[in-house]
């Protein structure tokens, strides 16, 4: 009887000893559980926002390139690019709030704002908000129960629009480069360079254009590129004329396929290329030919400067799958006119200038229309094209070609 009488009064103390540890324990996993889900669900919504902030940047620079580099309006190509991207990337189920006219920004708007990499003005900042202050909070779960009703994230990217200065898809045509015709102005089919006349070239860096061809002045300018022999006189020097270049091997049939496709390796600004012995005009047919095939609806809007109903868009009837643009849009190698003149010119005296070596100074993007004859026929645009440290610099004014990518 001493033993059970014993045993009740023990049981007896601890009596609601569980309810305390189940209180403890609940009240642990509640600061576990606030911790875990509700912090859990901020990181996730702002791996969310900076996703979006990011795709904004980049679609906005991409507008900046190739749709308009000086349209900077609120209804412009570049601020609406920026805008429809970004909120197209939903943060915790619902869009981001952007405000097109105060968070997407360009350098010219708050140089501080940017990084001096962005100085040339080819920039896009776009900030994303998920928060209390633009009335789009994140909700919590447990927080609540310490009084946090809401929490908030928000995110920033810069993505700039580079004066790209190298392609992994350059065109074997050695183009002559653009001079200051005298008495001028330059004709892009009739001019004829002869420095004995007055006529004056200056090579372009990366602060000058020089008398190269420009943005400003011939974006969308339809040209002519007139195949030269090498083998011949050379004695008129002609704009848009060109010499077949080696691309990584010779032959006509080598040449061919690197105008309607791609030569493997990349070439950059400052490279030197051989001059092909032949005037390659069969390939060059044969190739434009090639290379049309690849996008045989394309073709050129002249009023916005850019290509139209390209395979490439909606609904995506390309042939060949993989490109991201008009397999027509291509790179094309502009070389020293002073520099080649003088290497074909010996006095009075005119030498044919096969397997002679030309630098490029400069890469023009390209869009090919089709042939007139034996001319290569088309207009100067823009293109994604890469940037390599060990090429040369290119002038913002003068570069065709573009590299996008984020800076922050």
């Amino acid at each position: 009887m001493r033993t059970t009488s014993h045993s009740l009064r023990r049981a007896s103390s601890e009596r609601g000893a569980i309810l305390i540890q189940v209180g403890v324990a609940i009240l642990v996993l509640s600061a576990f559980s606030m911790f875990i889900v509700d912090y859990g669900a901020l990181w996730v919504s702002r791996h969310q926002a900076q996703n979006a902030a990011d795709s904004g940047a980049l679609a906005g620079a991409t507008a900046l390139a190739f749709d308009s580099f000086t349209d900077r309006a609120d209804d412009g190509p570049a601020k609406q690019a920026a805008l429809s991207f970004a909120l197209a990337n939903l943060v915790w189920g619902k869009a981001p709030d952007v405000d097109v006219s105060t968070d997407i920004r360009f350098y010219a708007d708050d140089p501080a704002a940017f990084p001096s990499i962005c100085s040339n003005d080819d920039c896009v900042r776009v900030d994303v908000y998920r928060n209390q202050t633009r009335g789009n909070p994140l909700p919590t779960f447990f927080a609540g129960l310490v009084g946090v009703t809401s929490q908030g994230v928000r995110a920033t990217a810069i993505a700039q629009a580079a004066a790209a200065n190298a392609s992994n898809c350059l065109k074997p045509w050695a183009v002559l480069d653009k001079w200051a015709e005298k008495p001028g102005p330059f004709d892009y089919e009739t001019s004829q360079f002869d420095p004995a006349t007055g006529d004056t070239y200056q090579p372009p860096d990366g602060d000058d254009p020089g008398t190269s061809y420009t943005l400003a002045a011939d974006l969308g300018m339809k040209v002519k590129l007139k195949v030269g022999d090498p083998q011949n006189s050379k004695e008129m020097f002609g704009a848009g004329w060109f010499s077949p270049v080696d691309l990584g091997g010779t032959g006509g049939n080598v040449y061919r396929d690197n105008i309607g496709g791609c030569a493997a390796g990349t070439y950059s600004v400052g490279t030197k290329l051989s001059v092909e012995n032949g005037n390659m005009i069969g390939p060059t047919k044969q190739g434009v030919d090639d290379l049309t095939a690849l996008d045989p609806d394309a073709k050129w809007d002249a009023v916005n400067k850019k290509v139209i109903n390209s395979c490439v868009g909606p609904p995506y009837t390309c042939e060949t799958q993989g490109y991201s643009v008009s397999p027509r849009i291509v790179a094309v190698p502009v070389i020293n006119t002073l520099d080649a003149y003088n290497a074909v010119h010996n006095g009075d005296k005119v030498q044919g200038a096969g397997n002679m070596e030309v630098a490029v100074v400069a890469i023009l993007g390209f869009f090919v229309e089709g042939l007139d004859g034996n001319d290569v026929v088309g207009y100067f645009c823009t293109k994604p094209d890469l940037l390599t440290s060990s090429g040369g610099a290119v002038s913002p004014s003068a570069a065709f070609l573009k590299a996008i990518t984020l800076v922050r």
